[in-house]
């Protein structure tokens, strides 16, 4: 399963849970918010969405069964309430999960939501042919990973698979799903977008077209009057919205690709929020106007040097465990991100469960006890190392992250690093083939839970795992973590597992994003988590207002 997620575009975009009101003032007649995606989206289609700016829009346009709260506590949204063994929701086994709709769900064209549209959405995400990054996410319904995997069979055996998918309508208010082992997290998942309801006969009728207005028929709180590629999209309020009435008339979503320009747009008064730009941050906070429109908030993302552990000489863990003892992750964030983002030494982020400060306390840099690693290895001379490159997307970001790092292992080891950036398309080609030394990589949260962040990145074969990182005493924890419903026995079994991928440095764990972006003292009721997409507090724009 190939996960693209909301996360790298870049340090500089994306993802505690930080409630932030900004200038409470009086609402006034013109509520339209003005915001800048910062990128075209590649589709807008939620069974196949991966990117941050796909998901900005989709969670406007379409709402699911569940949703989070801005503590991503889970709330029930076009379901009646949240499934669970008291009320009837979950089987006594953990396979059966029945979720009850609300019965005044409809379309913006007016239709009733009903259960089919949950069964037609799921089954056709999950569908070989759409070949959706997210499908994966879904493997715990029966049925699920042998319809998703039957790519090249005949129409009838398809049809079969795609029966015997545990998702089924029992009728129009109810939806039932099977899964073929529980699954803890099952209903995290069923909050993201991958799973909102989709009208087939839209798609039907229109093909490609349907995310195209006036086919984008959604069942949110706004509706997407226009889409003018490479330029702007319009969401206007949805008159039939059956839930709490957005606030916001309309919501105007720039492109403007470069963050200077896009800075300036926000001077000119031309945006009321904006992220921004890597490197202008302290220039920012001394701005004696800029300064005071600042919002800071963490995100549940991690930022790190991935390393081939196949490939010598990382295949050797002292060495991993000394290039990660290398870096001064202080000075980075101070010189590199102005003051932005915390240093991390582990994985899971602050905010998430599982998030433990004091993991991977060994890898605190210390230039001494990095030589010694390195020594230990069998590399006392640096130069019997073989040769060592940095691959990376080429950006002016992304040379600045590999000059330091090339910077650090010149100055505290003494070794030549060589820096290979590539055009971006080639990069992901380079890193899916595995044909890397080092590289810098990223993720962030779907959802909140260690589940969403240690298998698919570290287990042997994972889609994810590009660093070929490969440890059965990790992964038998793993299988046993996402089986476990006692939740304090599932989560000490990621812990574990955790401190596993850290102890073996599997990668040099770098920083913690934190959100920096400057928003209009007008904007009003502005709610932020640490699993935004593309543009701060768009999880709650329905209910920000506009004053003076």
């Amino acid at each position: 399963m190939k996960k693209v997620s909301s996360l790298i575009v870049a340090a500089s975009l994306l993802l505690v849970l930080i409630a932030t009101s900004c200038g409470k003032a009086a609402p006034s007649a013109a509520q339209v918010l003005r915001v800048n995606l910062q990128a075209e989206p590649a589709q807008l289609d939620p069974n196949r969405a991966s990117w941050a700016q796909e998901r900005t829009i989709i969670m406007q346009v379409f709402e699911g069964l569940l949703g989070f709260n801005q503590d991503l506590s889970l709330k029930p949204v076009v379901a009646r309430d949240i499934p669970t063994v008291a009320n009837g929701g979950i089987s006594a086994d953990g396979k059966t999960y029945t979720f009850r709709l609300r019965t005044d769900a409809t379309w913006s064209d007016g239709r009733k939501v009903t259960a089919s549209d949950f069964e037609y959405s799921i089954k056709r995400m999950l569908s070989p042919e759409l070949a959706a990054d997210y499908a994966g996410f879904y493997f715990a319904i029966a049925g699920a990973e042998a319809y998703n995997g039957a790519a090249g069979k005949d129409a009838t055996t398809l049809a079969q698979l795609r029966n015997a998918v545990g998702v089924k309508a029992a009728d129009d208010a109810t939806l039932r799903v099977t899964l073929a082992q529980p699954s803890p997290t099952f209903l995290q998942v069923m909050a993201l977008w991958p799973a909102y309801p989709l009208r087939g006969d839209m798609i039907t009728q229109f093909g490609e077209k349907w995310t195209e207005p006036p086919n984008y028929i959604g069942n949110g709180p706004f509706t997407m009057t226009e889409w003018v590629h490479q330029d702007h999209i319009t969401l206007k309020a949805n008159p039939r919205y059956w839930g709490a009435k957005p606030k916001l008339a309309e919501i105007q979503v720039k492109m403007i690709t470069d963050a200077n320009a896009g800075l300036a747009a926000f001077k000119n008064n031309e945006l009321d929020i904006v992220a921004v730009p890597a490197g202008s941050e302290k220039a920012t906070i001394s701005d004696p106007v800029l300064g005071k429109q600042i919002l800071r908030f963490p995100q549940l993302l991690t930022f790190g040097l991935r390393f081939n552990v196949v490939v010598p000489p990382f295949d050797n863990v002292k060495v991993r465990q000394a290039f990660s003892t290398a870096i001064d992750r202080d000075a980075f964030i101070n010189n590199v991100r102005s003051g932005v983002g915390r240093p991390a030494t582990s994985w899971i982020p602050p905010g998430m469960p599982g998030y433990d400060a004091n993991l991977g306390s060994q890898y605190k840099f210390n230039a001494a006890k990095a030589k010694q690693l390195l020594a230990d290895a069998g590399y006392a001379d640096v130069k019997k190392l073989p040769p060592i490159s940095f691959q990376y997307a080429d950006s002016a970001n992304n040379k600045i992250i590999a000059q330091f790092i090339q910077g650090q292992m010149k100055d505290n080891l003494g070794i030549d690093i060589a820096l290979e950036p590539s055009e971006p398309k080639a990069f992901s080609q380079l890193v899916n083939q595995k044909k890397f030394k080092m590289s810098w990589f990223g993720w962030g949260a779907d959802y909140p839970d260690p589940d969403n962040w240690l298998p698919e990145i570290f287990g042997t074969g994972a889609g994810n795992n590009k660093q070929n990182y490969s440890n059965p005493a990790f992964d038998a924890l793993a299988k046993q973590a996402k089986s476990e419903l006692d939740n304090a026995k599932r989560l000490k079994l990621w812990a574990d597992a955790h401190k596993m991928v850290v102890d073996d440095a599997a990668a040099a764990f770098f920083f913690y994003v934190e959100r920096f972006v400057l928003v209009k003292p007008g904007v009003n009721d502005l709610k932020t988590t640490g699993m935004d997409g593309a543009v701060a507090g768009d999880m709650f724009w329905p209910g920000v207002s506009i004053g003076k």
